[in-house]
């Protein structure tokens, strides 16, 4: 309806103006109307989480050996695996609804935020508190916050594909059409999640909520169901592997009994038993635990992951492309200088070396005004002291205005006396804005802000105090000297120009910056963040390759790059021009030796990515703008700043809620530690089971009766072995975890370490184990005894093996190995348990088991403690290899 309605027709209806709603108004609506939010796309129900836990084929493993039990009649063993079934799938259960809490509070992180204008002003707000009437300010690389009546435009282009499955940008304008006009054609019409692709807007809020386009349609704005990760696909194949060997297993030892004359049940009982020692009950939900406070740990260094794989991946991240504004300086631009009429003006960010105005620095004076006219930033609260102003816009164009503020401009009062008429955004393409202004009823003025290459270009004429003269090509050298000059201090350099107008068409175009009056240079400075150094230096140390990518002259990046101790040479420095000039061949020969990429555009930027990944290189890249968004997805790793474009955060992997480069390295060291402890947990839980399975089929193949029980084996599986494992997920960074190459992605989940511990140490433990199953056997114990010591055997071996496994690339004497809490209330748990299993009436009735004394107990003590020499020796042995 709102499309057929004029302008001012609009307004009326819905009781507003165009400078729009007093913050009462606004607080009533938002009480009556509601907010501006779509419902959530509803989570699963407890019960389906629940039911989730059983498609492992693990778990099936487990049900069909307890259906055999029960089809033995052994019912207190068949108790004993169903009940760790369900154990088994409530710790999943619990993990993963504790999980999804966690990505709950993940996605509060970031909230989006809307231009609007209350009180007269403008003012950013959450877009959840629009409400209808409300005037908002729309940007490209912004989302559409709800359905809105357009009223000024501005080379305006709003991607609607979420609507109209069209995905050719609609151009809008803001004059009213026909009644029945198609939702498509709607050109006056800003529509809710719909992404602003270019340009700049203003428009009235129409409609909120469930009320707009999408609510009516009931498409929600919660992101689909993301794939099966690349960690996940191996965690599955894993397991699938695991379970056809169990499977085949079990069935080679059964059918090779019955071949030999064994009895029938009682090889169904030793098939059972393998089965049950073969899974690893404890592996999934410890891993849903280290991905979950993983990516905890990554929010609170001020990180927000998107996703899972991201994670997954951040630790094999071996080249960061990062531009230097914001990440390693602290984007606090602030004027350094102004150069106009042949002189220069000095400002230290907070008064000028001399006094500044329209008579005296006329030129200087002008530079300035352009600057602030030309720019978006504004101040939110003009009326509150000065340091507590809320100043918004990019940083650079907040650095002119706070500077323009200093030499008595005040924007608001200029554009009473110089209305505007039309802008031109900036663009990197032609790297310029320009803003259109009525100067008098017979003439408008142009007032361009750029990169001082392109405005020099576009110039023709100089301004020298209030006169001008025509720019000759001497001094426009001595102008691009004067810009070399300043960006070799590491200073950034903008140019001003106006041009008066007097026959405007209404047409704003590229060929309406021709034939500029050059007015003046100014150069804004930004320190480096404090530990900007240091980051790159543990950057290096880590085996990543940090990377210059700016829009920046060269000069200015080299300066910083210096600062940083990245020296570069000219050959290490590629310009975007030159990288055009370069085939893919050529590019590739010297990509390596580049440190610095300057006046780079987002195309670049997508070039620079792919070459990396085509040589095996996993690539972070960082943007906040919209033209940035194809390569943030290109990139293994897409960082955006959270100061940046709501575009740039959807196309990205990692938000840097600081905009930090120390929250990328943070969000690495995390990513590494992530899989380092996955892969402790998994050696821990393996080796166990591989010990369990060599055990039982070493007393099968010599036709001796079972050393352990299927009821003992699950028992020591889930209540000895499983908070162990699951405690291993709190492990804290290992002290050199940022001082090693970064793993390639393609690395198999079990590396030559965890084979060598899993399988040579599995075995002699298995053979300890069985010698004094042997010696127990032929001294005459009673079985009942025997089962009950080695039952106890395997606990012990794994509470000695739990310490080991805190760090496989260390020997347990270089660490202390009860610093991690977890691990030891856990180990203190299962002594406690195992003591109940051995003494309590109802658990040795349950496991069939009986009471150890001081000298069995001396024998498993002394047995763990050989077992720990041995994978200590272990260890020692793989690391001096490692190392030679």
């Amino acid at each position: 309806m709102y499309h057929s309605l004029s302008i001012g027709e609009a307004l009326k209806k819905l009781n507003a103006s165009e400078d729009g709603l007093s913050g009462k108004e606004a607080e009533r609506r938002l009480a009556e109307d509601g907010r501006n939010e779509l419902p959530e796309k509803k989570p699963p129900s407890k019960f389906i989480i629940f039911l989730r836990q059983f498609k492992s084929p693990l778990i099936f493993i487990l049900v069909l050996a307890g259906l055999v039990t029960l089809f033995l009649k052994d019912y207190t063993d068949a108790i004993v695996i169903f009940a760790a079934v369900g154990l088994n799938s409530l710790i999943g259960f619990f993990q993963e609804d504790k999980t999804n809490n966690i990505l709950k509070e993940l996605k509060k992180a970031v909230r989006s935020r809307t231009m609007v204008f209350r009180d007269g002003r403008k003012k950013e707000i959450e877009s959840k508190d629009l409400v209808r009437g409300d005037i908002i300010i729309l940007n490209a690389g912004d989302k559409v916050p709800a359905d809105s009546r357009l009223t000024e435009c501005h080379n305006l282009k709003i991607d609607e594909a979420i609507l109209t499955g069209e995905w050719i940008p609609v151009d809008k304008q803001s004059k009213e059409i026909i009644f029945d006009a198609p939702l498509a054609e709607r050109n006056n019409m800003a529509y809710m999640g719909c992404l602003i692709e270019e340009g700049r807007g203003k428009a009235i809020v129409a409609e909120i909520g469930l009320n707009t386009e999408i609510g009516k349609i009931s498409l929600l704005v919660e992101e689909a169901r993301e794939p099966e990760t690349p960690f996940q696909k191996k965690v599955k194949r894993l397991s699938g592997l695991l379970g056809l060997f169990i499977i085949g297993f079990s069935l080679v030892i059964f059918i090779s009994g019955i071949l030999t004359g064994k009895d029938y049940f009682e090889m169904l009982l030793s098939s059972v038993a393998v089965a049950v020692a073969a899974v690893p009950e404890g592996l999934p939900a410890a891993v849903t635990v280290v991905f979950a406070f993983g990516m905890r740990r990554i929010l609170k260094g001020r990180g927000l992951v998107r996703n899972l794989s991201s994670a997954e991946i951040l630790g094999s991240t071996s080249i960061i492309c990062t531009d230097k504004t914001g990440t390693l300086t602290e984007a606090k631009m602030q004027i350094a200088r102004i150069f106009a009429g042949k002189k220069e003006l000095l400002s230290d960010g907070k008064a000028y070396s001399e006094d500044i105005s329209q008579e005296s620095f006329a030129a200087h004076f002008l530079a300035l005004k352009i600057a602030v006219l030309a720019s978006t930033a504004f101040i939110e609260n003009p009326e509150d002291d000065l340091h507590k102003w809320i100043v918004r816009g990019k940083p650079t164009e907040k650095a002119l205005l706070l500077a323009g503020v200093q030499a008595g401009i005040n924007k608001k009062d200029f554009l009473k006396q110089e209305p505007k008429i039309d802008e031109l955004p900036f663009d990197s393409a032609y790297k310029f804005s320009a803003s259109l202004h009525k100067a008098s009823e017979a003439q408008n003025i142009l007032y361009v802000l750029g990169s001082p290459e392109a405005i020099i270009g576009r110039s023709g004429y100089l301004e020298l105090d209030n006169s001008q003269k025509i720019l000759a090509e001497v001094e426009k050298e001595e102008i691009k000297h004067k810009v070399n000059e300043l960006t070799v201090k590491g200073e950034r350099v903008l140019a001003t120009a106006y041009k008066k107008i007097t026959n405007f068409t209404g047409d704003l175009g590229l060929a309406s910056a021709n034939e500029l009056v050059f007015t003046g240079l100014i150069a804004l400075k930004d320190s480096l963040r404090a530990e900007a150094k240091e980051l790159i230096s543990s950057c290096l140390k880590a085996g990543m390759k940090p990377i210059i990518v700016t829009g920046d002259h060269k000069l200015t990046a080299k300066r910083v790059a210096e600062e940083l101790d990245l020296y570069a040479e000219e050959q290490n420095i590629l310009e975007g021009r030159d990288l055009d000039g370069l085939n893919e061949e050529d590019f590739r020969k010297i990509i390596k030796n580049i440190k610095i990429y300057a006046r780079v555009e987002p195309r670049h930027k997508i070039r620079i990515v792919r070459a990396w990944q085509e040589m095996g290189e996993i690539v972070a890249m960082t943007g906040d703008g919209v033209n940035d968004a194809p390569a943030l997805k290109e990139a293994n790793i897409g960082v955006a700043l959270n100061s940046g474009t709501e575009l740039a955060k959807e196309s990205s992997d990692l938000i840097l809620l600081d905009n930090s480069f120390k929250t990328i390295i943070v969000a690495v060291e995390n990513g590494r530690v992530i899989m380092d402890n996955i892969r402790k947990i998994i050696t821990f839980l393996l080796v166990g089971g591989f010990t369990e399975i060599l055990l039982i089929s070493l007393s099968v193949a010599f036709q001796l009766p079972l050393p352990v029980l299927p009821g003992q084996i699950l028992w020591k599986n889930l209540i000895e072995s499983t908070p162990p494992g699951m405690a291993l997920a709190f492990e804290k960074k290992e002290k050199e975890v940022m001082l090693r190459q970064p793993e390639k992605i393609q690395a198999s989940l079990l590396n030559d370490q965890m084979r060598f511990l899993i399988f040579v140490v599995g075995i002699i433990t298995n053979f300890i184990l069985f010698g004094l199953f042997l010696w127990l056997l032929k001294n005459d114990f009673s079985l009942d005894l025997i089962r009950s010591m080695i039952f106890v055997g395997l606990a012990i071996d794994s509470f000695f093996f739990i310490f080991s496994c805190r760090n496989l690339r260390k020997n347990i004497w270089h660490y202390n190995p009860f610093s991690n809490i977890y691990v030891d209330l856990s180990v203190i748990f299962g002594l406690l348990m195992i003591v109940g299993a051995l003494y309590f009436p109802i658990f040795q009735k349950l496991l069939k088991t009986v009471p150890l004394g001081f000298f069995e107990w001396g024998i498993l003590l002394a047995f763990g403690l050989l077992n720990l020499v041995l994978v200590e020796l272990g260890k020692w042995v793989y690391i001096r290899k490692q190392e030679a």
